[in-house]
Order: C-alpha cells, then sequence, then structure tokens
C-alpha cells in the first residue's frame, strides 16, 4: 500500500499483476537487515566459524535466538541432517 502511494506521489503508476498486487523489482525488496541475515547465514553454512564466533559478529546472546535468524531451506537442513549422520558414521 504505502508502494503505491509513494509512486502516485512521484505521478508513476505502479505496475501491477492480474490480481491487482503491486509487482516490486527484487533488488528494491534489499535491505540492510536482509544482507545482514544473509550473511550470517551464509556463514553458518561455510562451516568455518562456530556459532559462539558466529553469535558474536550477529549480536546474539542465546543459541536460540541465533538459530531461529538464520534462514535455512529444507535442502540445506537435510543437508546438515546428512553430513552430521556422516560424521558419526565415519567415527564408528
Amino acid at each position: 500500500m504505502k508502494q503505491k502511494e509513494a509512486l502516485r506521489k512521484e505521478k508513476k503508476e505502479p505496475e501491477t499483476d492480474l490480481n491487482g498486487n503491486v509487482i516490486v523489482p527484487r533488488y528494491e525488496c534489499v535491505t540492510s537487515h536482509t544482507a545482514r541475515r544473509t550473511g550470517i547465514t551464509n556463514m553458518y553454512l561455510s562451516h568455518r566459524y562456530t556459532i559462539l564466533q558466529m553469535m558474536h559478529v550477529s549480536g546474539h546472546k542465546t543459541q536460540k535466538t541465533f538459530m531461529d535468524y538464520i534462514k535455512l531451506s529444507s535442502e540445506e537442513i537435510a543437508d546438515e541432517i546428512a553430513a552430521m549422520s556422516k560424521k558419526e558414521n565415519d567415527m564408528w
């Protein structure tokens, strides 16, 4: 709604889909928070840092809030589980 109002103030008509939803280019959806969250998620997936180190960078005080903060897809979670079970099997 705010996007429509802002465009109308500039005397531009927003581009809409068939349902009347405003179509926004992806680059306009990225905020500093999006970039921060993506960076922390990528740090986690790199397996180069401990959770404590990443929590220090992100400013999270508890592991629970940190794990809630990072965004993992279902496939990434499955890959993490597979990697953990492979490590356990290698130990035995």
